[in-house]
């Protein structure tokens, strides 16, 4: 999928969401500031990021990279997942829109597209994440548990702070 088109009919997205009790600007930096991101982006084994490189700025791009999977995973402890894509829309600190790109051993590979909005509400941030272009179910079930394990991290960490 180009960034510029719809969500193909025949894909599957996730839409995940949580309330993160820090002010909106700290939300949104935790995403696109690597020493921030490094601390709540854990593998399913509490492991961190092997590679964060952010260019958060729209026509910029990011790589991360992780060892190995969680307790779901079917990968080899010691594959390397690396994710890369473009920022589409960086606009601090409401909304971030990037392609998403995964080397999946066993699934093809495909550009997908996930948005952040970061809304502004009494109790702090809420965090909505809509990542479309998902061409399987198994991997739509990943990557819902994926994004729920990783927003419930980035509460944690930036509530404990």
């Amino acid at each position: 999928m180009t960034p510029s088109e719809a969500q193909a009919p025949d894909t599957l997205s996730v839409h995940v969401s949580r309330l993160v009790r820090a002010p909106r600007e700290v939300v949104f930096d935790a995403w696109i500031k690597p020493q921030i991101r490094r601390q709540w982006w854990l593998t399913g084994r509490e492991e961190g990021l092997k590679t964060c490189d952010i260019d958060a700025r729209v026509g910029g791009r990011y790589c991360l990279s992780q060892i190995g999977g969680g307790e779901k995973s079917t990968v080899a402890e010691d594959y390397e997942w690396i994710m890369t894509g473009e920022f589409l829309e960086v606009d601090r600190p409401q909304r971030l829109v990037f392609t998403w790109n995964v080397n999946h051993p066993d699934e093809p590979a495909n550009e997908e597209r996930v948005t952040i909005d970061f809304n502004e509400v009494a109790d702090g941030t809420e965090v909505v994440i809509t990542h479309e272009g998902i061409l399987s179910g198994k991997l739509r079930d990943g990557t819902e548990h994926g994004w729920t394990t990783l927003v419930e991290s980035l509460a944690k960490v930036l509530e404990e702070s």
